[in-house]
This record gives structure tokens, sequence and C-alpha cells, in this order.
């Protein structure tokens, strides 16, 4: 008798096991994941527990747990921790799992070496263009407007814009108005003329005094919301920080072409990713069924209402466009204008090689020509040491 207890004691254990769920959360603010897990476990037999991993160092703590085979049945990542798909034991997403309502392109932040390697819960981190409406009635759609506006603004005491100037990501935009991008088919490509013009460009704004080169990204915030400058290129991120500081003054407007060019900054998100997933595993159908709860009409509501994001479900996201604001409409008009960022593992060398030679151009008097070979030589270099 005894051991019949004993028997059916494992066998509750193991459901129990089964129907519990481990999630390494790197997302924050994230109470709306804490509201849609919650809502998921009063509609499904299953729990999820919930751990934040919000180390500055990220990146290597998920390396170290995956070397001692210790990651959780699921991790909440930026996308681009789908390129380190083989160092962290990532699993494609199987068929089935994704909805039909998350759109290809959406959906892109997650893919990488011919597979869909995450599920992306939102879209955005993307870069808008802030302005003061009490400095400026109406943004500017152009670099020449913007150019010819500038003047009169430092009359009147004012900057005419800032943004984080020496950081990478904000110079991506830059390069999409003069048709480059960083990588063509997997391949790193720096050395192009696309990047010389852009480079050219990017230096022509220094020098001339339209931007501080050395206001960084806090510094911008803080000279925008003091009311110092009329305009601001940042990002999604800092939008609901603005809008309670600036309130009705605060304007959003998508980046100003350059020579008739669209600006296309990038975007990415936080992506579902699934460590060692295997459909023989007790839990495969709890990890799936949560993760297309995620996707769903519910959750999606959530990580609009209560996260303030832009929903990765289509059909979510189009019961609401009605109702936007004037701003919130400008915000999603500029993610519509986006390009995903590469989730490939040869981003990390793309940044490094990029930053690098951008220096050297813009403080170490390297030719335009020089500084493209200088950021070529790195990431060649590089991936010859990776074996790649």
């Amino acid at each position: 008798m005894r051991f019949w207890i004993f028997v059916l004691g494992l066998a509750c254990l193991s459901v129990q096991a089964a129907n519990k769920l481990t999630l390494w959360n790197a997302h924050n603010p994230s109470q709306y994941l804490d509201s849609a897990i919650l809502k998921f476990e009063q509609n499904y037999p299953v729990s999820v527990e919930k751990n934040n991993f919000l180390s500055e160092r990220l990146r290597e703590e998920v390396l170290n747990q995956a070397r001692t085979n210790t990651l959780p049945d699921i991790l909440y990542v930026p996308s681009d921790f789908v390129g380190m798909h083989q160092l962290i034991s990532l699993s494609p997403v199987p068929q089935g799992w994704i909805v039909d309502e998350n759109q290809q392109r959406i959906l892109n932040a997650g893919y990488t070496d011919g597979q869909q390697y995450g599920i992306p819960l939102f879209q955005g981190n993307h870069l808008v263009l802030y302005y003061n409406k009490s400095i400026v009635k109406q943004a500017i759609a152009t670099w020449s407007e913007l150019l010819e506006q500038h003047a009169a603004l430092a009359q009147e005491g004012y900057e005419t814009i800032v943004w984080n100037f020496a950081e990478m990501y904000w110079f991506i935009p830059f390069l999409t108005a003069f048709d480059g991008w960083p990588l063509d088919r997997g391949k790193i490509t720096l050395n192009t003329e696309p990047m010389r013009k852009a480079l050219r460009y990017y230096k022509e704004l220094r020098d001339i005094g339209l931007v501080d080169p050395n206001c960084n990204h806090d510094c911008s915030v803080a000279r925008f919301k003091s009311g110092e400058v009329a305009y601001m290129i940042n990002g999604d991120w800092i939008y609901n920080d603005l809008s309670q500081t600036l309130g009705d003054q605060l304007g959003v407007a998508i980046l100003p072409s350059i020579q008739g060019k669209t600006m296309k900054p990038m975007f990415s998100g936080y992506v579902l990713a699934f460590p060692r997933l295997s459909e023989n595993s007790k839990k495969y159908q709890a990890i799936k069924a949560f993760s297309l709860y995620m996707q769903g009409d519910k959750a999606q509501d959530i990580i609009y209402q209560e996260g303030g994001l832009i929903p990765a479900n289509g059909h979510v996201l189009s019961q609401y466009q009605h109702s936007l604001s004037a701003n919130d409409q400008q915000m999603l008009l500029q993610m519509q204008q986006t390009k995903a960022m590469p989730s490939a593992e040869e981003m990390t060398l793309v940044w490094l090689a990029l930053q690098r030679g951008f220096n050297r151009y813009m403080e170490h008097h390297y030719s335009v020509e020089q500084a493209t070979e200088y950021m070529q030589s790195i990431a060649d270099r590089e991936i010859e040491k990776r074996g790649h």
C-alpha cells in the first residue's frame, strides 16, 4: 500500500513539474508581463515562475548559465540574443507556434541563419523626431528645412537639435538615407560608397555647429526637457517620460528626409526564446500554450494598455489605430518606416568596427576612405579569428 502511495506521489510531482514553467525576463519595467502571466495562469492549469534578469552583464550571465545547462524553459530577452542561438542552445520556434497576426516584418527581429529563433511580443525601440511646440509650432520634414531654422533658433537663444551623436544606433538612419546597410546577405559591408556619403554628411552637421557631438543620451534628454533645444532624435522608450514632463507641448514626427531620401531607423524588440526545447519534454505543450497566449489578443492588449508598447499582433494594433493621439500616430508611422536590426551574430562585430572607424574619422584625422577601409579590416579580421 505504501508503495502505491509513493508511486502516486511521484506521479503528482511529475504533473506539477510539467505544469510549472520558468521564465527569465530581461525587460524593465515589466509590470505588464506580470499582468499577462496572471491572466494566463487564470485560464490554464500552468504556473509561470518569472525571474527578473536585469544585470548590465546580461549577455555574459546567460552564456555562463548555458555552459552549466541551467537556463530556464523560456527566455524573454532582446531580439539580438537570437544571434547567439548556438552558444545558448536556442531551439528554432516550432511550426504552429506563431499566430497569423504577427507580421513577417516584425518576426524578422527574431530571425537569423535561416530560422526563427524568437517570437517578438512587441515592436519598437526605434528612433523618432521629438519637438517642443512652445519653440516650433510644427516639425520640419527635411534636413534642409532644419538648417534654415538653425540661425533663427540660435538668435532666440535655443539649440536647434540634440541626439546621441557618437552612438552608432543613431548613425544608422543616416546610412539608410544613402541606401546603405551594414550587412548584405550575412556579409559585413562597411567599406561602401553609401557609408562614405553618410559619414561625410554626418560630420558636416557637426562641423557647422548644428549638433553638439559631446552630448550623449542623458544629456540630450535633460536639455530637451529643460526647454533649451527645439528638436531631439531619441527612441520610443523615452516617450512616456517626455509626455509627463512636457505634456501638450511635446510633438512627435518622423525623421526628416535627406536630399529626398527617407531615413529608416532600426527597430528591435524583446522575444520569447526557448533553450533546449524538446518535443518529448513534458513541458512542451505548456510552453506552446504560453507562447500562443502571449501573442493573442488578451495578452497583446495588456502589452499595449499597461506596457505602453506597440503590439506585435496586427489585429490588436488595428483596433486602437482610430483612437490614437496625433503623437501616437506619428510614432506608429515611423515604425512603418524602419528596418529590423539584424539578429545575426555578426552584428556584434558591426557595432565594434563601425564605432572604431567612426572615431578615427571624427577625431583622428582619418580620411573617409581610410575610415571605411579600417572598419572593414576590423570586421574581416574578427571574422577570420572566429573561423566564420
